[in-house]
């Protein structure tokens, strides 16, 4: 068996924590940690590590082997939030938070990024891209939307070229 890798646990805990579509406050909620702590630790920059006890509990959100996941880089199953919906059924708390609204981001590079109007698109302006957003989740807040679409690797954003505010443009890379 492997040794724990600090490096390998936290870039498993990040893809999937992408993937499952939680807000960092949630999932900060389900490890038991301070979500100040947890944007700390996953900025990977630092040489922090996680306590065994908190990587248990990802373990167990995410329904993965521990020495699996902390000793070699874990594939993220494409539907992990739906697998997790499934497999946290009969508990009521993971339950709700995978029945909640999922983070913006994750509605950027899971849902957005495959809707036929996006990919279609040549360009839209921000007000557009909320339109197709909220077809899908209608109470969503998206105040910080332009800022979370330019974090996207999978968003080309520029600046419009006849429009005297800055207004940007996006599309599908």
């Amino acid at each position: 068996m492997n040794a724990y890798n600090a490096k390998i646990t936290i870039k498993n805990i990040k893809n999937y924590f992408e993937k499952s579509g939680l807000t960092i406050e949630v999932f900060a909620n389900v490890l038991d940690v301070s979500k100040r702590w947890l944007e700390y630790i996953l900025a990977e920059e630092k040489n922090y590590e996680f306590i065994a006890n908190t990587v248990q509990k990802a373990c167990d959100f995410f329904v993965v082997d521990f020495g699996k996941f902390t000793t070699e880089l874990q594939t993220v199953p494409k539907d992990l939030r739906e697998l997790l919906k499934i497999k946290h059924s009969r508990n009521s708390e993971y339950s709700k938070i995978l029945s909640d609204t999922p983070s913006v981001p994750f509605i950027i590079n899971e849902i957005l990024i495959n809707d036929l109007e996006f990919i279609n698109s040549t360009e839209l302006e921000l007000r557009f891209v909320k339109k197709i957003i909220w077809k899908y989740y209608s109470e969503v807040k998206l105040s910080n939307l332009s800022a979370d679409l330019q974090k996207s690797d999978l968003i080309e954003h520029w600046i419009h070229p006849t429009k005297k505010k800055k207004t940007n443009l996006y599309k599908k890379k």
